[in-house]
């Protein structure tokens, strides 16, 4: 008897909807399709579907599981069985979810809307995941299915995306390795994730910062450090205004030097430092408040390390910087290690940072204002207002 005849009889025994025999006409019927399921005609394919279809609805969560799995990797499966599959409960749906390949975008985009985070999670590591989807399962999913989503390194994953990715991530720590070891996440990206990972993964990033265009980079360098001032100006509040006229001077004189950067943190002249600071090492104003809120102090190590800023004058810095007991530890630490970072590779990492600015700039879609740098000096004045260093600790390296 021919797949066709028998097909025929199997629908006759549905119309008949005996429940005690629903269960056997099921796997029957399916063994019958997964016999040759690339020979039937579109209108034997209809009659699979609505059959399946119909007695799937009233049979065991067990038996729908088993179904799943057989049926996961059958590209050409009956549509409506697959849809109905995928929207079923977890434990069914998940085979369906995960592997199908006779599920569009549409229909996994409507399961994302609509169905639990465990659907979601399913979908997440799909090979085939697409921009669009991404983009759903970001809005909606929760830390598991971000984290799902950022392993998947097969997922497409549009700009826009890894932006809130990389925000998330801020508050997230189970996001930060994923998003980190990702080589489609951009360099400005990775640039912003390098303030708030740990130590390890700094250090990973450091690593990939080899990866960067020297030449686009470099250019970059160029024109940035005239910038730094200049786009600053514009946005500080009025009682900036002194402090800026301060290091302009100083800048036009070429007098912002290491002397100058220790004589302003000893005066706690917080705002006429970052700005010095910010000139210095050619990066802008926005990204040297980041490198002075890393209380781990590994970011300031880079940066002073890159510029070649001597072991004395980084100790006076970390120094006059610490606010909290637990800085004074961290700040010895880091002292210990400063001369034992390698300059070339702080180097690429400061190349790293100074395109930051132009990078956001060129992204477009805000006016020359808008895309400037704001300062923000209170984290900086915070740890300097009345934090004087300890004379015992200074005394050597003063």
């Amino acid at each position: 008897m021919t797949s066709t005849s028998r097909l025929k009889q199997l629908i006759a025994v549905a119309k008949e909807g005996s429940s005690n025999k629903r269960r056997d006409l099921l796997r029957e019927i399916t063994d019958v399709f997964m016999a040759t399921p690339d020979r039937y005609s579109s209108s034997e394919m209809q009659h699979f579907d609505v059959i399946m279809s119909r007695i799937t609805q009233n049979v065991e969560t067990a038996l729908r599981r088993e179904l799943a799995d057989k049926l996961a990797d059958v590209q050409n499966a009956p549509h409506g069985l697959i849809t109905q599959l995928a929207n079923d409960e977890f434990s069914v749906a998940e085979p369906i979810l995960q592997r199908s390949a006779a599920l569009s975008e549409s229909d996994l985009i409507k399961v994302i809307k609509k169905r639990s985070q465990s659907h979601l999670r399913a979908i997440s590591a799909r090979k085939d995941v697409t921009e669009t989807m991404s983009r759903a399962l970001v809005s909606r999913g929760d830390k598991d299915v971000l984290v799902s989503l950022a392993k998947n390194k097969s997922a497409t994953i549009a700009s826009d995306t890894m932006e809130q990715l990389v925000e998330h991530a801020r508050s997230v720590p189970e996001l930060q390795a994923p998003m980190t070891g990702r080589f489609d996440l951009a360099p400005q990206l990775l640039t912003q994730m390098y303030f708030f990972v740990s130590s390890a993964l700094k250090r990973e990033i450091l690593k990939r910062s080899e990866m960067l265009d020297p030449s686009l980079i470099d250019q970059a360098i160029k024109t940035n450090r005239r910038k730094i001032l200049a786009s600053a100006t514009a946005d500080v509040r009025i009682e900036f205004e002194e402090a800026q006229k301060y290091i302009n001077d100083k800048a036009r004189a070429n007098a912002v030097t290491e002397s100058l950067l220790k004589e302003l943190v000893e005066t706690k002249r917080a705002t006429e430092f970052l700005l010095a600071f910010a000139h210095y090492t050619g990066i802008d104003p926005a990204t040297t408040t980041r490198i002075f809120q890393d209380r781990s102090w590994e970011s300031l190590s880079i940066a002073s390390r890159a510029v070649g800023l001597e072991r004395s004058t980084f100790a006076k810095i970390i120094f006059g910087l610490q606010r909290q007991s637990d800085d004074q530890a961290k700040a010895l630490r880091i002292l210990d290690l400063y001369l034992k970072i390698p300059q070339e590779a702080a180097e690429r990492v400061m190349r790293f940072w100074r395109v930051r600015a132009q990078s956001a700039a060129a992204a477009g879609g805000a006016s020359e204002a808008d895309q400037r740098p704001r300062i923000d000096r209170k984290p900086v004045e915070e740890v300097l207002r009345d934090n004087d260093a300890d004379p015992a600790l200074t005394a050597d390296v003063a």
